[in-house]
């Protein structure tokens, strides 16, 4: 997989989210999420987010935890 990066990549994957979120952290904020990279990445493999939306497709969560193995690039 190509390099991912936070702004391009992973911030859009949850701002359509943002409106109705029920997170304890911004999601489209990149220090909170890289602080909480685990634990949002056992949430969305689980599949969130919650109903009404569609949980994050395989390779949605594949590209979040290969910006997780490529250290986190903004």
């Amino acid at each position: 997989m190509s390099m991912v990066s936070f702004g391009k990549d992973i911030a859009p994957l949850f701002n359509q989210f943002r409106a109705s979120m029920m997170w304890r952290l911004d999601l489209t904020d990149y220090e909170q999420v890289k602080a909480n990279a685990d634990m949002v990445l056992t949430q969305i493999q689980g599949g969130m987010p919650p109903p009404p939306y569609p949980p994050l497709t395989t390779a949605q969560v594949a590209m979040f935890q290969a910006w997780i193995n490529q250290g986190f690039p903004k």
